[in-house]
């Protein structure tokens, strides 16, 4: 893989409230998938939501995204990681089908672990203690919310382990692409190897969606170009092991949602896992505010 120059230092709250917001967002696009794909194949779920995307950002970034795309050097990177996102697509909302929302955002949540780990060895990033302690103390807590030990059928699960899995692998590949394409050539070009994965199945699964159908599918695309949008962005501004903690403020709004929709009513072990989630949070903020500060300051090392 070639070398890409470092992405000059950004305001690193910026990078951490973006990461926020888009989890946020993609957070209600998954309550609306999971409704989806009861009745309709994953593969035309991505199909129409892929669709909306690249209409959203053709328009957005217009001649821009497109000449971008066309003349990219990274090609071969950015197919890799489009590939790596369809794979972990069709096998996280293959498990919607047989898991709680909530259980289905928890079980995502080895994610930020892993990439953390491969900032290590792949970015070369500096993790300090911090930053390790709040993933740390944020997966303890998934792991209290989930309960995994009363889990009678493994295979969900297991798809959703490898969802994370590859989506870690996507989140690094976004961060050394990062560096030298812009956010429109990125989503441009993502939402169009999706549509291409997907339309040699569409005859043979395609099942005309309702009016309602239709307009739940028009709006995951729109959240999904918010939410990637959002994504680009926070790690233009903060390193991905800074990031990945942020993910994890997912749980909660999967615990909203599910009560919403399915009322799921979350039990003391949830609370108790939120409790340790939102610590791992404050520990990631606290201490990025704190370095900050040092470095202004002419201070030592960053936690």
């Amino acid at each position: 893989m070639p070398a890409f120059r470092a992405l000059e230092p950004g305001n690193v709250l910026l990078g951490l409230a973006l990461a926020l917001l888009s989890n946020a967002v993609f957070s209600t696009q998954d309550a609306i998938v999971k409704w989806l794909v009861a009745d309709f194949a994953v593969l035309q779920v991505l199909f129409g939501r892929s669709v909306v995307i690249a209409i959203v950002a053709a328009a957005v970034y217009r001649q821009k995204a497109v000449v971008g795309m066309l003349k990219s050097k990274h090609k071969p990177e950015l197919l890799l990681r489009a590939a790596a996102m369809v794979a972990a697509w069709l096998c996280y909302y293959s498990a919607a089908r047989s898991l709680a929302l909530a259980d289905l955002v928890t079980l995502y949540y080895a994610s930020p672990l892993i990439v953390t780990v491969l900032s290590i060895f792949i970015l070369k990033e500096k993790v300090g203690w911090a930053r390790w302690v709040a993933v740390f103390v944020g997966f303890a807590g998934v792991v209290v919310a989930a309960n995994p030990t009363g889990r009678p059928d493994l295979m969900p699960a297991g798809l959703v382990m490898v969802a994370a899995t590859l989506w870690a692998w996507a989140g690094i590949l976004m961060r050394r692409i990062a560096a030298t394409e812009s956010t429109g050539v990125q989503m441009l070009f993502t939402s169009i190897a999706f549509i291409v994965a997907c339309v040699p199945a569409l005859p043979w699964i395609w099942v005309t969606p309702d009016l309602l159908s239709a307009g739940l599918m028009f709006g995951i695309g729109v959240a999904a170009a918010l939410g990637q949008y959002l994504m680009y962005e926070s790690v233009r501004h903060a390193p991905a092991s800074a990031v990945a903690p942020c993910s994890y403020s997912s749980l909660g709004w999967a615990f909203l949602w599910g009560w919403v929709i399915w009322q799921d009513v979350p039990e003391r072990t949830v609370i108790a896992g939120a409790a340790l989630i939102l610590l791992g949070a404050v520990i990631v903020v606290g201490s990025e505010w704190w370095n900050m500060r040092r470095r202004r300051s002419g201070g030592g090392n960053a936690v």
